[in-house]
């Protein structure tokens, strides 16, 4: 994957600058889902921004807490799994790798080393729906941010999560998920993060 993605930087350079595309989303009903997954298909083999965002459950942070509270010594990580409702009867499901931004303190946002996003919701149609992104590593928020935010910027009452950065957006490898192969209905995208090393070697527009 890295090879596509310096292939396509070349390109870019014998081409000339070449206007990257972005996404300002945040992800709270049917309506902005599906704008991410036109989005995501248009700019498929594409280096994009993207800039998400969706509201944290209110026991998201002590869900966090809990589980940086269980880790043996030394331990910076965590696996986590939670679902956000969104209006309209649709859904995130989420598992990532949590780490410390800042050491462990619970005054302190939580970063997302890697994870996916499953957003479930129903076609005017009424057959279930899934759009699945799968976030590559972040080198601990080098490449690109994913986190949780529970101070004074945060937009909801629960806390805020924010994804963004620049990607290459491939296509995704498909789940072990049963709900999804009954339906059969879904688009997978994987999100490569570009390092912004590579920005610096080019003018974009």
């Amino acid at each position: 994957m890295k090879k596509i993605i310096v292939l396509s930087l070349a390109l870019a350079v014998f081409l000339g600058a070449k206007e990257i595309k972005s996404a300002n989303i945040f992800l709270s009903d049917v309506k902005s889902v599906t704008e991410l997954g036109a989005f995501l298909k248009a700019n498929k083999d594409e280096i994009v921004k993207l800039n998400l965002s969706y509201c944290a459950n209110k026991n998201s942070r002590e869900t966090a807490e809990n589980e940086a509270e269980s880790r043996e010594d030394g331990g910076r990580e965590s696996e986590i799994s939670e679902t956000y409702k969104l209006k309209g009867g649709a859904r995130i499901d989420y598992t990532g790798i949590h780490y410390d931004i800042v050491g462990y303190d619970i005054a302190m946002n939580a970063g997302v080393k890697s994870g996916d996003l499953t957003m479930v919701y129903k076609a005017k149609d009424g057959r279930e729906k899934f759009l699945l992104l799968q976030a590559l590593s972040s080198q601990e928020g080098e490449k690109y941010k994913w986190e949780y935010l529970w101070d004074e910027t945060a937009k909801c009452v629960g806390g805020e999560v924010r994804l963004e950065g620049a990607f290459y957006i491939d296509e995704g490898k498909f789940p072990q998920s049963a709900d999804i192969e009954k339906s059969g209905d879904y688009d997978i995208f994987s999100l490569d993060p570009v390092a912004k090393k590579y920005f610096k070697l080019l003018e974009y527009k």
